[in-house]
């Protein structure tokens, strides 16, 4: 029998171990100790199983929902909107596809330096202080976007929204974990992920609406509903979103370091194969609506591809999320990277099936492989201490994807090809399948470790233990220490 395990990490944080799996790719088994909070204390108990655990209360489930708008304004609207209007922007007043990805590359700095700030900040502030202050800056950005008549104007709106979505994406995936328990930790984390693809698919038909009354190359219209649909999110996060009732009444919690992302078993996996995501993403995600284009596909054709992708990646982070939970999070992080690698080689087919392919490929992907890797850092830290780990994560990805769109550009001018770009994000996408699997060896090995430096033939723990086997989801089992555990 196995049972929950606490320790002491590098920096002198508690550390609450959790029960292996029994493969490389299962991720540790959550224990009823729970993850560390914003001091690094364990946090607060899973849910005991039970019909009453199956259910949110309405304030919880109205909390996720506008986190999910959030996200799709922050990141959709502020950051992937780009992609969709960009032959259109370049067009009509940039000239020049090296300038276009200068600006993509413009958008991802702001959004890599947003996330250093965010992660310092998230160690001093609350997570749902920091949406509302990013919604507001991403608000700001979108208006800018919608009046730009230059390059100088629309480098200044993308490096607006790109800070915005950094503050509301960084502490988004813990809040939302933290308002329901760790035992249904992906899920949240998937579903408020799931507002990102939703903005996408309904910037498509949005574009191709606004175009058939304002003209084929219309595209501030675009940016000026986005404006206005942000302002309205903005206003009701303000007033209704809180963070979990045990935070807003326990006493202040003391801050934690940046590095507390070391508590995460295989941590350094855990930045690698994030960083290895965010370069492959932005070689190929950044100019795949304008490759079609460049092939022969209509501008309304694309935008419906640019749709497609959008609507997968909505059910590809709450698919991944919820296979994460039961199948451990490596495991769902591998799949995820080997379809995100074959979706630029399917493209450079141009072919209807083929794109299509891609197009829902990448779209399951691009979204449920971060919501793994969130879980991953859910299942262990929450509060102030996720929103630093996370934001360190988000930083490393962040200057991973960096220079991708710049060096796209620049090789489809020189080249007139988009092939080595394309072939460079598969090649990137399957190094991230290698970080993901050693991630779940890792974790298996110091969850043993763990376990066999108790001194107890079982591993048990603070008195005695029992095996509780919950096989409520009919796939796995939890393992559940049902006595103390030593601190």
């Amino acid at each position: 029998m196995l049972a929950a395990c606490a320790g002491t990490g590098t920096d002198g944080l508690p550390r609450v171990a959790r029960a292996g799996s029994g493969s490389p790719l299962n991720g540790p088994v959550r224990s009823g100790s729970g993850p560390l909070s914003a001091d690094g204390s364990p946090g607060a108990p899973d849910p005991p199983p039970g019909p009453s655990s199956d259910r949110l209360a309405p304030r919880v489930v109205l909390s996720l929902g506008l986190i999910l708008l959030a996200s799709m304004v922050a990141q959709s609207f502020g950051r992937f909107t780009y992609p969709v209007l960009l032959k259109a922007i370049n067009d009509d007043v940039l000239g020049s596809l090296a300038r276009a990805g200068s600006l993509g590359t413009v958008s991802l700095a702001a959004y890599l330096t947003g996330t250093g700030l965010v992660s310092w900040l998230s160690t001093r502030a609350e997570p749902a202080t920091l949406i509302k202050v990013g919604l507001a800056v991403s608000t700001a950005g979108l208006t800018v976007l919608a009046t730009a008549s230059g390059f100088g104007t629309l480098a200044i709106g993308l490096f607006v929204a790109g800070l915005g979505s950094a503050a509301v994406w960084v502490p988004a995936p813990g809040l939302a974990a933290s308002l329901v328990g760790s035992a249904r930790g992906g899920f949240a984390i998937g579903l408020v992920g799931s507002g990102i693809g939703l903005g996408i698919f309904v910037v498509g038909p949005l574009t191709n609406a606004v175009r058939a009354g304002a003209g084929v190359g219309a595209w501030r219209p675009v940016y000026v509903i986005e404006a206005a649909v942000a302002l309205a999110v903005t206003v009701l996060v303000a007033l209704l979103v809180r963070g979990p009732a045990a935070a807003r009444s326990g006493p202040s919690p003391a801050r934690v370091p940046t590095t507390v992302i070391r508590q995460v078993p295989g941590w350094t996996y855990l930045m690698g194969a994030f960083a290895l995501f965010g370069a492959g993403y932005s070689l190929f995600f950044y100019f795949f609506v304008t490759q079609l284009q460049d092939a022969g596909w209509s501008a309304s054709s694309t935008n419906n591809v640019a749709s497609l992708l959008g609507l997968s990646s909505v059910f590809g982070g709450v698919a991944f999320g919820r296979l994460s939970d039961r199948f451990g999070r490596p495991r769902l992080m591998v799949v995820g990277f080997v379809i995100m690698a074959s979706a630029p080689l399917l493209a450079l087919t141009a072919s209807p099936v083929p794109v299509l392919l891609a197009a829902i490929g990448f779209g399951l992907s691009v979204s449920g492989t971060p919501t793994a890797i969130g879980a991953v850092v859910a299942d262990h830290l929450q509060g102030r201490a996720f929103g630093a780990a996370f934001g360190s994560l988000t930083f490393v990805f962040g200057g991973a994807q960096l220079a991708g769109p710049q060096i796209a550009g620049i090789i489809a001018d020189r080249a007139d090809s988009f092939v080595p770009a394309f072939v460079a994000a598969s090649v990137l996408s399957l190094g991230g399948a290698c970080c993901s699997w050693r991630l779940g060896v890792a974790g298996r090995r110091e969850t043993e470790g763990e376990v066999a430096g108790t001194g107890h033939p079982h591993g048990h723990v603070g008195g005695a233990s029992a095996l509780d086997v919950d096989e409520a989801n009919g796939a796995t089992a939890t393992l559940r220490a049902d006595k103390g555990v030593e601190q």
